[in-house]
């Protein structure tokens, strides 16, 4: 290891020391401790630090200390340290330490039940004995980003290929992948590195895509999506009521997909739906035909102009009225207001408890349909 980096590491690790001692009592202490304290051979760590109550009840915490660490880097390394500690200690506690955690990362760990500390406050605490809970929030954005390629969750061409990742089960390729969706190959590969950085996806040799995170998957791309407060999101009264709307789009010629609350609804119902929610081919043909009102403020039904034709693939029909699939409605719900996140949430678990019921074996050798 360089020696700047021991350094840091060191840094980190007498700050976080510090951080611990000023949220504790007075009465109690809090300092590095001697290798000595606790045995783990096999689980080597960078440090140990003492909690001890003024009661005389201690716990020593295992330090790991991270100049920087990737949420693929917590399920490849850590767990297994963590498990060590517990096997070969007892129960002796792992805290990481970096100067800053994404919130995947920090999902990641408190996943795995390991404590963490960033430097700029994000921190999560849990000892039993002495009993010890911290949590905090400290920066969401990193305040010294590495470069990196433009790839992000963001735009028309990240939704196709979340969907895409999403609806259908692995195994596939780069090349496979690029094809069914009507992407380049090259926008495919940096968008699954930042993907597999995140642990969202795990890729085998070659770069196979071999098993995806759906749930976190689709709230990674939630945080960048809004449908709802584009351009091209319409308000409108249906003076007869919404669901009376929901009946009449059976009858329109225009293509159109019920998403939102009427739409969720249906998978995994969380109260009664009140917000009509539809994609639109030709928003004027389908607002007239409904015999829609335009309005400011209490609207009941909202046309969607697409923000790409990935809201019509994988499309279901009930009495003549088309949904969206199952991945778009819940970045949909999870984005709009009220109530609407917990219905997202809501069909991720019905997706996660019924995934034959939506998610396709294998890849199609053409674009989704």
């Amino acid at each position: 290891m360089p020696a700047n980096a021991v350094i840091q590491e060191t840094e980190l690790i007498d700050a976080a020391t510090a951080w611990l001692a000023e949220r504790m009592p007075e009465t109690w202490t809090v300092e590095r401790a001697k290798r000595g304290a606790i045995n783990v051979p096999e689980a080597p760590t960078d440090a140990l630090i003492e909690l001890r109550a003024p009661n005389g009840t201690y716990t020593t915490i295992a330090v790991e200390a991270r100049t920087s660490m990737e949420p693929r880097e917590v399920g490849g390394l850590l767990p297994g340290i963590a498990r060590s500690l517990r096997a070969l200690a007892g129960y002796v506690p792992l805290l990481v330490v970096a100067p800053w955690l994404s919130a995947r990362t920090r999902e990641l760990l408190a996943d795995e039940k390991i404590n963490y500390l960033d430097g700029t406050g994000n921190a999560l605490l849990k000892l039993d004995n002495p009993v010890v809970f911290i949590k905090s929030d400290g920066a969401e954005r990193n305040p010294s980003p590495k470069p990196r390629g433009p790839a992000s969750i963001r735009g028309p061409r990240a939704g196709r290929l979340v969907r895409l990742l999403a609806d259908v089960r692995p195994p596939y390729a780069v090349s496979d992948i690029a094809a069914a969706a009507d992407l380049n190959p090259g926008y495919v590969s940096r968008l699954l590195d930042a993907l597999d950085r995140d642990a969202l996806i795990s890729r085998g040799r070659r770069g196979i895509v071999e098993d995806v995170d759906v749930p976190a998957l689709l709230r990674a791309w939630a945080a960048g999506y809004d449908v709802f407060k584009r351009d091209f999101a319409i308000s409108f009264i249906a003076p007869t009521g919404g669901p009376s709307a929901l009946t009449a789009l059976a009858d329109t010629p225009s293509r159109a997909a019920v998403t939102g609350s009427f739409a969720a609804v249906r998978l995994a119902a969380v109260a009664a739906p009140a917000l009509l929610a539809v994609y639109c081919e030709d928003v004027p043909l389908i607002a007239g035909q409904l015999g829609l009102l335009p309005a400011d403020e209490g609207a009941n039904v909202i046309l969607l102009r697409p923000f790409d034709d990935v809201v019509w693939e994988r499309t279901s029909t009930d009495a003549g009225v088309s949904y969206v699939a199952a991945s778009q409605l819940v970045v949909d719900c999870l984005t709009g207001n009220g109530r609407m996140p917990a219905e997202g949430e809501a069909i991720l678990r019905w997706m996660s408890d019924s995934e034959d019921q939506w998610r396709l074996a294998s890849l199609p050798q053409r674009r989704l349909r």
